[in-house]
């Protein structure tokens, strides 16, 4: 962080970089002069500290040991350096970092926002029967084989359709046709997700057609339930549910999805029961999880000349603030995510340019994020923490010495019926541009319509400073093309698969309805491929003012794609009609690579931009779908290659705090960290990051800081998980080799016994290496008793491993797969 705004560390750690135009210069010594004031600074002094001529060559991360730090403090640094021939550098220029709120009595405010009534709307399933092909009691047993489903229905010639949604899922894996265009596909029956099929349907005959595959290395139960609800304009509706009329064969065939196919042989389907039976129970479909953003604001009397003025705000789950009219700072997405159970994250602003002798008006929108789930119940149980709030505090410094400040309470004026109608991560915004609050962020507004905000209560969490990077827009595209592949759906190529968002520019009549969806790739007819989105449904929509030009981009959303279709645009747009915002954590790029090779160099770059579009407050898995967790399987030992592009110390250092957050008392971990879906499976190699990232840290930036700080948490993990132990093997691997290359295309996973690695050898490798570097860590904090214990439980599994996997004929571990010979 470089001269950071409210950082809360007692004991911040300072570094510098040296420059010389000769050869060969080491640093051989320092000094650190820190000040409260500029003028001291200027003249040599460090009333904060002055660390004297301190013989070493560490340049990077020395710890702050001048005299206790205040809340709100403002410290100003400079070094020194000598080099070893004794010749002294010329002092630094000045760097400064003021301190955030200390204290939970620092914050004189309340928690403010609106709570609303959560409702529990019928599925769409409720209608639907679980069905399959006859053979025993399917619901129990039946084969784990493939089987095809068939249902022809009719749609009035004279109606148009408005939507239609199909809901299907399958125990266990399912692929959905209608009209020979592909709407979805799954391998979850504990969730359907909507999926669009207006543009599949058609006036008269359609065909329903779905592969169902019961996997499993034996029989298991099995079925199929789903529904496709059709709405006419005239606001009537039909649906299509699942039930003992579809036709179903055992019989594998290529065609199984043409219309023209005649299946008049084919079996009427079983039926097995109606929705919410077992074992399957509630199935999450489409969840209404959209909320309007909250628009807070306030105004105030600044009666004398401000010297200084400092916002610490924290909005939950995402935020703007804005000043007089003017939005502060140029993050995004702001705070970043955390397990607020534990810890909310509040940001810092110098305000002091924005605000006037006289009147003033503060402006916050309060957008959802995580903390208002963007889904609880599909794909997975997902953690949802309560509605948008905020916690505020202005401190605002007079020229006379004097201050006042400025809080979040029941003198704040609230709205819901602003412009932004809804924000999701997974679905998007809609904005609907006829409901623009004109001057809603200055003073003088009339805000007599608007309420006043509920006391709520907080997260749980404490609230400490974000000391990490901000997501920013960090770059921007021009599309390199734009195709009218439908009539009236235009579909952009950014030219790159990247995560953000698109800035709109149209003109058009007032009420036009805009939308704009987000994909990876296209389908063979130059449409939008969304089947891998699931649930997603990364639209954004805009509702045109009228009138003078308008311009439009997301506040609360993001989305991972290369194509941008748009639909209900007012004529004809061009490429200047878009245009890509690049966004992500802020991490200082620090290295780059270039060969005389193409083909390489555009696989690196394949890499930097799949790391920078999973940076989002954690490295997460995916920025596209109904997903975006931080699995912590997938950056074990990627999170050492990253480090050569970009500087990601602060990132990992804030989400190793946020796995330990996580751990329970027992020091089990979550697979996923922060636990939004909290997946506490007791499998070795995907909490093994929270042991070998503190080693990456050390090694790649000289920081044993994570080392020390999580060491007791890591302590319990090793012994949790030892209680697994048979006869010094580890059995527990949840996860496999995932995802090794199967056998064909079309799957997943792979069922060929030769590609699979043993779940026992993967746990206890990876086990043994966790024991090693914990003696490691042991040993480097003085704990040698700790690392004795590690090293002899690693040789005594070290040895039950060769006995067992070893084979001294092939000279390979078990099956010899790829992954068995790099794990040992």
């Amino acid at each position: 962080l470089v001269d950071p705004l409210g950082i809360d560390s007692a004991h911040p750690r300072l570094s510098w970089r040296l420059e010389s135009s000769g050869r060969g210069v080491m640093q051989a010594a320092y000094q650190v002069l820190v000040a409260d004031s500029e003028d001291l600074l200027a003249q040599d002094t460090g009333n904060l500290w002055d660390s004297g001529r301190v013989e070493s060559n560490q340049s990077a991360l020395v710890p702050y040991a001048g005299a206790t730090l205040a809340s709100r403090q403002r410290c100003y640094w400079k070094v020194r350096v000598w080099d070893a021939s004794g010749d002294v550098s010329e002092w630094s220029p000045v760097a400064r970092w003021t301190m955030g709120l200390l204290e939970p009595v620092d914050w004189t405010g309340t928690w403010i926002g609106l709570d609303e009534e959560d409702a529990s709307p019928e599925s769409p399933l409720d209608h639907a029967r679980w069905i399959w092909f006859p053979e025993g009691s399917p619901a129990q047993s039946a084969p784990a084989e493939t089987r095809f489903f068939r249902k022809t229905f009719e749609l009035p010639e004279d109606k148009a359709v408005a939507k239609a949604t199909a809901y299907f899922t399958a125990d266990n894996r399912f692929v959905l046709m209608i009209n020979e265009r592909r709407m979805a596909s799954g391998s979850s029956f504990n969730a359907a997700p909507p999926a669009d099929a207006t543009r599949a349907v058609k006036p008269g005959a359609n065909v329903i057609a779905v592969e169902a595959e019961n996997l499993g290395d034996a029989p298991n139960p099995a079925g199929l339930i789903g529904v496709l609800v059709v709405e006419f304009e005239d606001g009537e509706q039909l649906t299509v549910a699942t039930d003992d009329t579809w036709r179903v064969t055992a019989d594998s065939q290529a065609d199984w999805y043409y219309p023209a196919l005649d299946v008049s042989a084919w079996q009427r389907a079983m039926d097995l029961g109606d929705y919410g039976m077992g074992p399957w129970g509630e199935i999450a479909t489409e969840e209404s999880r959209r909320l309007s953003a909250r628009y807070l604001r306030r105004e105030f009397q600044a009666e004398k000349p401000v010297s200084r003025a400092t916002a610490h705000v924290c909005g939950l789950g995402l935020f703007e603030l804005y000043v007089n009219g003017t939005k502060i700072g140029d993050d995004v997405l702001v705070p970043a995510l955390t397990d607020y159970t534990k810890r909310a994250f509040y940001l810092t602003y110098d305000v002091t340019e924005a605000l006037d002798q006289g009147e003033n008006a503060l402006g916050v929108i309060l957008g959802n994020g995580r903390y208002y789930a963007p889904r609880t119940k599909s794909p997975t149980h997902t953690l949802t923490y309560g509605y948008p709030k905020l916690m505020f505090n202005l401190r605002v410094e007079y020229a006379d010495g004097t201050f006042e400040d400025i809080d979040s309470d029941g003198a704040w004026k609230l709205t819901t019926e602003g412009p932004l109608r809804e924000n999701n991560e997974y679905d998007g915004e809609v904005y609907d541009a006829r409901m623009e609050l004109t001057g809603w962020d200055m003073p003088g507004y009339d805000d007599s319509g608007w309420r006043a905000p509920e006391v709520v209560e907080g997260p749980e969490g404490e609230l400490t400073a974000q000391m990490t990077p901000p997501i920013r827009i960090t770059e921007t595209r021009r599309p390199i093309s734009v195709n009218e592949v439908e009539p009236g759906v235009f579909i952009f190529d950014m030219g790159q698969n990247m995560v953000g968002w698109c800035r709109l520019k149209v003109q058009g009549p007032r009420g036009t309805v805009l939308r704009m969806r987000h994909a990876e790739t296209l389908k063979d007819d130059g449409t939008l491929y969304m089947a891998n989105l699931r649930g997603a449904k990364c639209t954004n929509t805009y509702i045109l003012r009228g009138g003078e030009p308008e311009s439009y981009e997301p506040r609360f959303v993001f989305h991972g794609f290369r194509y941008a279709e748009i639909t209900g645009y007012p004529g004809t747009p061009d490429l200047d009609t878009l245009v890509g915002c690049v966004v992500h954590d802020d991490l200082e790029r620090v290295g780059y690579f270039e060969t005389s090779h193409p083909l390489l160099n555009q696989l690196h770059e394949n890499i930097v931009w799949g790391f920078r579009g999973n940076y989002r407050s954690f490295p997460t898995d995916c920025p596209q779908r109904d997903e975006r967790q931080a699995w912590l399987g997938d950056r074990s030992e990627v999170c050492r290659g990253e480090s050569y592009v970009r500087n990601i110390a602060p990132l990992y250092t804030k989400w190793l705090q946020d796995i330990e957050d996580g751990q329970r008392q027992s020091g089990s971990i979550s697979d996923v960290s922060p636990p939004y879906w909290p997946l506490y499976n007791d499998n070795v190699t995907w909490p093994s990051t929270f042991i070998i990232a503190p080693g990456m840290l050390h090694d790649q930036y000289g920081d044993a800081g994570p080392i020390e700080t999580h060491y007791d948490a890591r302590v319990r993990w090793i012994d949790h998980m030892s209680g697994y132990i048979e006869d010094e093997l580890m059995p527990r691997d949840t996860y496999g080799d995932w995802c090794v290359p199967p056998e064909s295309k079309e799957l997943i996973h792979s069922q060929d016994p030769s590609r699979k690695t043993s779940g026992t050898l993967l746990g206890t490798s990876y086990f043994i290496y966790d024991l090693t570097l914990m003696a490691r860590y042991a040993r480097m904090l003085g704990k040698d008793a700790d690392a004795a214990r590690f090293e002899a439980l690693a040789e005594r599994m070290e040895k039950a491993f060769n006995e067992k996997f070893f084979d001294p004929e092939t000279q390979l571990y078990d099956n010899g797969t790829q992954t068995s010979s790099v794990l040992t």
